[in-house]
């Protein structure tokens, strides 16, 4: 979506483009049946970061993607049949999120580009990019090969363009961390919401049996309908008290009939009975019981390779001047895995922050001198402010999402830390006590994720750097770059 609302960005910006072209791996998601989506079928949830990002082009933009989604502010954690914490409501003077299949979102942002004929702008469906090479300028397709002023990767986790930065950027600049999270899921719909559930809520299922290792996380969605986004670990045979008689008798474990390996060529739970696995689930998941449609939505599970998410942490998310203007947006720079919520919201907000940079820097009559005027020139300018406004933000939500990742706090300070979440996971504010949730607060505020990171200074083992440490970090990597081109 990041790469979609890029180019609805730069064709409203009045900056002299000639043409925009966005590569796609997969099909047009307008063409795609509902039932053969599989892990496309997910709903984001927009929040104020996402709302404002797209709102920055237009409110017709804002509107055509508002009436693809439902508008929901309720969370509620589920801790058993009878007991649940709300962990967020309705609150006065805020606009709720927005729960939105990412497939539907796409949809949106693509009808619109066709709506508003923009004929410089061409999306190119079923084209995997095989290599980039930025020294040329050149992207290589299956199909052609193509010269650029400006590459921008909005391409994931597993991004070719931020690969392609790190093997073109000269030594000791450009570095990334990338690796497997524990926890790997799957998504299904269902043609209503489960009639034992708040149906305008989003909510997280906790299972009878603690040592299944699944969770449940249901949102309601368009038309009355839900998403529902199971969360394990891989197949690991033996670790769940709950099994189902396989066609010899004997117990497979549902965490392995659920999530095998990605890899795997084995077929899960096809030759299960589905009702039999549909029951299972319901028996952990009492809240689930009644869901119409609960057994097309275990087909949908079933049929699904398990998907496993990554966390990607970049020191610099732009190129050197050395090589082609390149920057990487969203899970491309810094990807959490989901576990902060934010991650399309931060996404689309950094494509803005990328087009704001290029309106501020890319112009031609602030001097008469022909170098810095030239393209190249200020095409890096803005990729270079690009980063210095985007790596804290994504280094700061990179914290919030996993906090001290691994590192142990000082006793007291984690005994502290500790008391202070649940005591703001149970009131949130509310009379008075605790802070809003911080999953709350991100999705319903504009405060920076610096200022947010900052103000929890106590609850992290290393102090979160200065705007200067990171503006004089930026700026010692650029010029590590020219100085390797000088040479």
């Amino acid at each position: 979506p990041s790469g979609l609302l890029l180019a609805h960005s730069l064709a409203q910006s009045q900056l002299p483009i000639e043409n925009i072209d966005i590569y796609e791996s997969r099909s047009d998601p307008r063409n795609i049946p509902k039932d053969k989506l599989g892990g496309r079928a997910y709903a984001l949830g927009l929040g104020i970061r996402g709302r404002t990002a797209i709102r920055s082009v237009d409110e017709e933009l804002w509107s055509a993607v508002k009436k693809r989604g439902y508008e929901c502010e309720r969370f509620r954690l589920h801790l058993n049949s009878k007991f649940n914490i709300k962990l967020r409501d309705r609150e006065e003077g805020v606009e709720p999120s927005v729960l939105i299949y990412q497939t539907d979102l796409c949809a949106a942002l693509l009808d619109e580009l066709d709506r508003r004929s923009l004929d410089h702008v061409k999306v190119h469906f079923d084209s995997n990019i095989n290599r980039v090479d930025l020294s040329s300028s050149t992207i290589f397709t299956e199909k052609d090969q193509e010269t650029y002023d400006l590459i921008v990767g909005c391409d994931g986790s597993n991004s070719i363009i931020r690969n392609a930065l790190q093997e073109f950027s000269p030594p000791n600049t450009f570095s990334f961390t990338q690796r497997k999270l524990p926890g790997c899921f799957k998504v299904c719909r269902t043609e209503a919401m489960p009639p034992l559930m708040d149906p305008e809520s989003v909510g997280l299922l906790l299972p009878k049996s603690k040592s299944l290792g699944i969770t449940a996380f249901v949102e309601p969605t368009i038309g009355g309908g839900a998403g529902i986004l199971f969360a394990g670990k891989l197949a690991n045979a033996g670790n769940s008290t709950s099994t189902i008689p396989d066609s010899n008798g004997e117990g497979v474990d549902i965490g392995s009939i659920l999530f095998p390996h990605p890899d795997s060529k084995e077929e899960g739970g096809s030759q299960l009975d589905i009702g039999q696995i549909t029951k299972t689930l319901v028996d952990q998941f009492p809240l689930l019981g009644g869901t119409p449609g609960m057994e097309d939505a275990v087909k949908q599970l079933l049929s699904q390779r398990t998907s496993v998410a990554d966390s990607v942490k970049c020191n610099i998310y732009s190129s050197n001047y050395d090589v082609t203007a390149t920057a990487i947006c969203g899970d491309a720079a810094h990807a959490t895995g989901g576990v902060s919520g934010q991650g399309a919201n931060s996404a689309l907000m950094d494509s803005v922050t990328l087009v704001d940079c290029l309106v501020q820097n890319y112009q031609t009559n602030d001097s008469s001198d022909a170098v810095h005027n030239s393209k190249s020139d200020m095409l890096h300018r803005s990729v270079s402010a690009y980063s210095q406004q985007a790596v804290p933000l994504g280094h700061a939500l990179y914290d919030l999402s996993f906090g001290n990742d691994g590192e142990t706090l000082p006793i007291f300070r984690n005994i502290r830390a500790m008391f202070s979440n649940v005591i703001d996971t149970v009131f949130g504010g509310r009379l008075g006590i605790g802070k809003k949730p911080l999953q709350a607060l991100m999705a319903s505020s504009l405060s920076s994720f610096v200022d947010i990171r900052r103000a929890r200074e106590n609850s992290y083992v290393e102090e979160f750097p200065s705007d200067q440490q990171f503006r004089d970090d930026l700026e010692q990597l650029y010029r590590r770059g020219s100085e390797k081109v000088d040479q």
